[in-house]
């Protein structure tokens, strides 16, 4: 076992150094910051924790340059107005001419090009998966890929990978030429030139902006009369989920999927690693005030922390109906158990790349034909627990069985009653 674990990190390891390195050759330095990771995975990492006070103390920061922008604009006509208008014009948005207030943000609205290259391939039915996705991710989404074809091979023909350029598109063509099916490969282009605009933000400005823009994909396409399921390219599918889908959606406008918890706690852990959206109206309403929201909300956790903080509290009184998916569906390291069966299981819970990948390529061992020659081993939690949060595992583990256990009694004490009254009449 020790041994299958240290081939499996040497490979992985060479596989991340591989793409790492195509990544470098082919892309600009404000793309790959961009495109480095969409959001940092587990709220507990000590890098999060860092990167989310630095954000809190930029927004204050920006806070307080709007409150002197708006003093020094009364006092010396505008002048920072028309410079900052003049940087609009030449296309780039600049940050000291606006006192540094500008955030890195998309353009409001749909991603432009994406309704219309969906629409030019699709043949059929209106439904379709899209993934963002580098070539350092590649890695990941290869393994969705095959899991996809494994266990939901349909998915494959409406599934849209989403590239920031060229090169990656090309890169992932021909990763898959052989593999028996025509990957969709989109090119962001507006991407690139929302990124250009922002050329002094930081990274983590640059990370929000993209985790942002998964929204304005969905929205687009469900504008478009499109169902749309939103992966992250870290995901593996256990079981076909279409089913899945066609059931929550009969009564939901758009179900979502969490870091973990069963019942209420769910909610309270919502994600975006998985969205499911249909194009009821309801579902447009909701989509297009969620993407609108970009441009003032000034909480961490882009998207998601809107969703927690501004949605979700209220999702009982919302027309539009939203459900969220608990770790009995859809699971990650946190929560996964081979008995489980999750439909879908996603790499939160590791951070450090080379554990994710171990951890991915064992679920995805699970999902492929048996092999006699090759026995599948039980999924090793305890292994790959340097670089993701076995303790977090535990206590995941722990609270979900006190509640089980719970509901359970909840439930007993409840037919012993009825079993009771129907003795007593």
């Amino acid at each position: 076992m020790a041994s299958e674990r240290e081939g499996l990190l040497r490979t992985n390891e060479r596989a991340t150094t591989t793409t790492a390195n195509a990544r470098d050759d082919d892309e600009d330095a404000a793309t790959r910051a961009a495109w480095t990771r969409t959001r940092d995975d587990e709220d507990g990492d000590e890098g999060v924790t860092r990167a989310r006070a630095r954000t809190r103390t930029r927004a204050s920061r920006a806070r307080a340059f709007g409150m002197a922008f708006v003093a020094l604009c009364a006092l010396v006509g505008g002048l920072a107005l028309v410079k900052a208008e003049r940087a609009r014009g030449a296309g780039r948005i600049d940050r000291a001419a606006l006192g540094g207030a500008a955030r890195a943000q998309n353009a409001p609205g749909h991603v432009p090009g994406l309704a219309e290259h969906v629409e030019s391939v699709t043949r059929s039915t209106k439904f379709r998966a899209i993934t963002f996705c580098n070539k350092s991710y590649w890695t990941f989404a290869h393994a969705l890929l095959e899991s996809m074809k494994a266990v939901a091979p349909s998915i494959v023909d409406f599934w849209t990978v989403i590239v920031p350029d060229e090169a990656t598109k090309e890169f992932i063509e021909k990763e898959t030429a052989g593999a028996g099916h025509k990957i969709d490969v989109y090119v962001d282009d507006d991407l690139r030139k929302q990124v250009a605009k922002f050329a002094e933000a930081s990274k983590e400005e640059l990370k929000s902006m993209l985790s942002w823009r998964r929204v304005h994909a969905v929205q687009t396409l469900v504008d478009n009369d499109y169902t749309v399921m939103f992966l992250e390219p870290d995901a593996v599918m256990q079981k076909n989920p279409l089913q899945l889908i066609h059931d929550q959606l009969t009564t939901n406008d758009l179900v979502l999927g969490a870091d973990y918890g069963l019942g209420t706690t769910a909610r309270k852990h919502a994600n975006t690693k998985v969205i499911v959206a249909k194009p009821s109206v309801q579902g447009k309403k909701l989509l297009n005030v969620w993407q609108r929201a970009e441009q003032t909300y000034s909480g961490d956790k882009a998207e998601v922390g809107f969703l927690l903080n501004d949605v979700i509290p209220h999702i009982d009184a919302l027309t539009a109906k939203i459900q969220i998916l608990d770790q009995t569906v859809v699971g990650n390291y946190l929560t996964h158990h081979e008995k489980a069966g999750q439909a879908i299981v996603t790499g939160m819970g590791c951070d450090n790349v080379d554990f994710k990948i171990n951890f991915m390529a064992q679920l995805l061992r699970h999902v492929q034909p048996d092999d006699p020659n090759a026995p599948k081993s039980a999924i090793d939690y305890e292994g790959v627990s340097a670089g993701c949060d076995y303790a977090g595992r535990e206590k995941v583990f722990k609270i979900s069985n006190e509640f089980a256990k719970k509901k359970m009694a909840a439930m007993a004490a409840k037919l012993g009653s009825n079993k009771a009254t129907s003795s007593d009449e």
